[in-house]
């Protein structure tokens, strides 16, 4: 095969990195419509339907009728979960109930109206979150959304319709569908629906037919459904020829950059990218460049909201610093191999000022650049203004203070040098001011300045009339000077503050590594370490460690500074099963008292993170030092965990050796005494009542097991074990294994199910025999006398399955895997027995190829099957010729 007709290997790790992911997660079915009206909730219930009939699990957990007759026809049949009733300003709400879902666990739900915010108090803002929970808890859900409500066409159904689409869904959770079928219908069609009362009723029907159910609007809504869903579809074909490496014009190494600003532009031009990265199918980043200019209330809000929308919407995001907003923006495209810039088109042109987009378009030099109209956002809801600082009017005091005492010493130099050394006194002063103080007040101390020199000091004095031109031109260098040192000043202050406060960041991330990772005594190294982030983040931390078991531990670290009750820890365990931050702060629980943040490393989460503080929302800045802080707590407890098993294992492996060691020594100087006592048993065959000789045989027997078993368990450690096939009956390996354990069985009733044609097979006679001789003697010895033990062989597609089932007790929940661990023997288990049996059987099979399954039988009883592939053939082909 040509190599350019080999799958690519990258590619295909990447598949097969996907499917690893997806393989314990649920598969999202969804039915995408262009509007309401078009069919999606009969189509989803058609769907549930259809698979009721199938034989699965379907169980309806949200749906709206919408008081559709034929809908609701479709819930007829369907199990209906019922609704949770939530309190909410002296209403009851009724909303999904997610947790009893969670427990049913059925094998698909059907959850409508994916965009749906939820009421205040549930545990998720939006209803797409909880699609993402039952998702990883690997259920199965099918659901409905309308193209309007996808966060990437925003903009553009606002730019159509004129109306601001409230409730969105990110482009992600669509990427993770399994399935999108698109839900079509005419427009014509649908304006006569509307018109029947089959999507709205009374006055919402009319109110919808003469603003969002216009012909024009329907035409282009449908139009971008059927985009989205082409696009889709070219996305998948596309992943499908680039793993078989045909030839294709769309092979691209695009890359996209948006910068994503304070302002309310920014969310548009985000959206705006992703779908033009979708369309391309290329990977995109947001880049946001901190000035040192510090932001009002209201642009952080901004800020945050653009980034969390590149997050979700599948994004990077990249922080960088510097003043120059477009050199900053262009060195990131150059150092990420970006292909093209997105900026936004500028309205306002300044003469004396290019704009941003004009200065990135300059230095792009090979780098697309990309201007497109953005649409404001919402605006913030926090004030603009920007808080007083402490120490600010003082510094206008001291400024007045200043220029009255300068204006006393040139009252006092008058007399002697003239009225034109007072000007330059209040010119150094001004330069002395701007260099301690704030803009403003070196502007009011200039402004003061100029009045008191031309009131008291310019002939003629006590009047604000200025003759000379010279004199002019100084009064206006008062305040030249006042604004370009006073502007130097600020910018510089500015600088320094922000520089403070990230040295003061990295300090503290430095000492939280430090005290965390290098203090001998691990518990008071946590201990220094959060209250050294209690100290930049002004709050109260608490710290919850993954235990043993892998699960969240309740109990607070001895470090912590609050332990978190019972409705705090179910956050926080949220938190830590879906590596996302929970809380107050956040959209997923917000009404929690602290914000949780996971543990989490590239390979697990640790535990999680409490912040609970009385202050505001945490900023940009204190969320990515929380988070860098979790980060490295999180990297300390898994070099503990690392350090911990490294030394575990070490103890097991000299253990294993010595075990090893003592298995082969006593094993093999046990089998010849045992023989010999065999030999003088069977010698004595002849007297069979004598009570001795029935103990010695029965004690010898089962010593000799145990001895056998010590021997299979040395073969398998050591990997000794090569099976040697050959054709060989079923029957005879079965007849083989029945000997063996004839003397458990006795009162025993033993029922074997084998076809009278079953075919040879394929196999290693001795090892596939021992399997058997040991899941009938496990059999035995766990169910009572008089219990029946049925075998029965089935012939398989690719092999042969042979079932062990007793009418006992069953195994404990839970105890499905452990049975097969070495040694391990099941509470209340008679005595004697060396739990090796069951461990043996799969090694053997493993060795064979085939597998062994433990589960309880729904009738009552254990169940053990036995799967081989194996290659048959009929009896009769295995005959030699005459």
């Amino acid at each position: 095969m040509s190599d350019d007709y080999r799958p690519d290997p990258d590619i295909l790790l990447a598949q097969v990195q996907r499917a690893e992911r997806g393989r314990h997660a649920g598969r999202l079915f969804i039915f995408l419509g262009m509007c309401p009206g078009v069919g999606k909730t009969y189509a989803m219930l058609q769907m549930g339907r259809q698979r009721r009939n199938d034989g699965i699990r379907v169980l309806a957990g949200v749906v709206e009728t919408h008081g559709r007759a034929e809908t609701a026809a479709l819930l007829d049949g369907l199990e209906v979960l019922p609704r949770k009733q939530i309190e909410h300003g002296g209403h009851l709400l009724d909303e999904f109930d997610l947790d009893t879902a969670l427990a049913r666990r059925p094998d698909l739900l059907l959850v409508d109206e994916l965009a749906h915010t939820n009421a205040p108090g549930s545990r998720h803002q939006k209803r797409y979150q909880d699609v993402l929970e039952l998702l990883d808890a690997g259920i199965d859900v099918c659901t409905t959304v309308n193209v309007q409500h996808i966060e990437s066409q925003v903009d553009i159904v606002r730019q159509i319709t004129g109306i601001a689409v409230q409730e969105t869904v990110p482009d992600s959770i669509l990427d993770r569908a399994h399935e999108i079928q698109l839900v079509d219908l005419g427009v014509e069609k649908l304006l006569q629906r509307l018109a029947e009362g089959k999507v709205y009723l009374g006055e919402r029907a009319n109110a919808a037919a003469e603003g969002f159910f216009r012909e024009g609007n329907l035409t282009a809504l449908r139009e971008m459904a059927l985009r989205f869903t082409a696009e889709r579809v070219d996305r998948d074909l596309e992943d499908f020829r680039r793993a078989r490496r045909d030839s294709s014009p769309w092979k691209t190494n695009a890359r996209l950059l948006v910068g994503v600003a304070p302002t309310p532009y920014s969310e548009s031009l985000v959206r705006w990218t992703r779908r033009a990265a979708a369309r391309i199918g290329c990977p995109w980043i947001g880049v946001w460049v901190e000035g040192v200019r510090k932001l009002r209330p209201d642009e952080e809000e901004m800020l945050a909201r653009g980034l969390a929308l590149v997050r979700n919407l599948g994004g990077e995001v990249v922080h960088v610093t510097g003043d120059n907003v477009a050199n900053a923006l262009l060195e990131v495209a150059r150092e990420r191999n970006v292909s093209q810039i997105v900026v936004g088109k500028s309205d306002t042109k300044y003469p004396w000022r290019r704009s941003l987009t004009d200065r990135v378009i300059a230095g792009s030099g090979d780098i697309d650049v990309c201007v497109v109209r953005p649409f404001a956002g919402k605006r913030s809801r926090k004030s603009a203004e920007i808080p007083t600082e402490p120490g600010k009017w003082n510094d206008y005091l001291s400024a007045l203070g200043l220029t009255a005492l300068m204006t006393v010493v040139g009252w006092l130099a008058v007399p002697v040098s003239g009225y034109t050394v007072p000007a330059f006194i209040y010119l150094l002063a001004i330069v002395l001011a701007s260099l301690r103080w704030q803009r403003g007040a070196t502007l009011l101390m200039a402004a003061v300045s100029a009045v008191s020199w031309d009131y008291l000091f310019i002939p003629p004095r006590f009047t604000l009339h200025v003759d000379r031109a010279e004199d002019m031109a100084m009064l206006s260098m008062f305040f030249v000077i006042a604004l370009a040192m006073g502007h130097l000043t600020t910018r510089l202050r500015m600088r320094e503050k922000a520089e403070r406060q990230r040295q003061r960041h990295t300090d503290a991330l430095l000492r939280v590594t430090q005290q965390a990772a290098l203090s001998p005594e691990t518990g008071k190294g946590f201990e220094a370490a959060l209250r050294v982030i209690e100290s930049i983040l002004g709050g109260k931390i608490s710290l919850l460690v993954r235990q043993d078991d892998h699960s969240l531990g309740h109990t607070a670290h001895a470090a912590s500074a609050f332990q978190p009750d019972d409705s705090e820890f179910a956050v926080a365990s949220w938190a830590f099963a879906n590596h996302q931050p929970a809380g107050r702060f956040t959209e997923t629980l917000p009404s929690a008292q602290a914000i949780w943040f996971p543990l989490q490393t590239a390979t697990s989460a640790m535990g999680v993170m409490g912040l609970m503080r009385e202050s505001s929302a945490l900023s940009f800045t204190e969320r990515q030092a929380m988070e860098a802080f979790a980060l490295q707590l999180a990297l300390v407890l898994e070099k503990e965990h690392f350090i911990q098993a490294v030394q575990l294992a070490e103890r097991l492996e000299e253990g294993e050796k010595l075990r090893r060691a003592l298995f082969d020594s006593i094993s093999h100087e046990l089998k010849t005494p045992i023989a010999v006592i065999r030999a003088a048993v069977e010698t004595k065959g002849g007297t069979p009542a004598d009570p001795c000789i029935v103990e010695i045989d029965t004690a010898s027997r089962r010593l000799q097991r145990i001895v056998e078993s010590l021997l299979q368990m040395t073969r398998l450690e050591s990997s000794v074990i090569e099976p040697k096939s050959e054709w060989c009956d079923v029957n005879d390996i079965i007849s083989g294994s029945l000997e063996t354990t004839r003397d458990l069985f006795k009162g025993r009733e033993l029922k074997v199910e084998i076809p009278s044609d079953f075919p040879l097979v394929k196999t290693d006679h001795q090892l596939l025999e021992q399997c058997l001789t040991n899941l009938l003697h496990n059999a035995a010895v766990h169910t009572p006398d008089g219990t029946l033990v049925e075998l029965a062989v089935l012939r398989r597609v690719k092999g042969i399955e042979i079932i062990v089932r007793d009418h006992g007790g069953g195994m404990a929940e839970g105890e499905e895997k452990k049975i097969f661990g070495k040694f391990y023997r099941s509470p209340g288990s008679p005595a004697g027995g060396s739990g090796l049996g069951l461990s043996i059987v799969k090694g053997f099979l493993r060795a064979l190829g085939g597998e062994v399954i433990a589960r309880n039988h729904p009738s009552g009883g254990a169940e053990f099957a036995v799967r081989l592939p194996v290659e048959t053939m009929e009896a009769s082909a295995a005959i030699p010729p005459p």
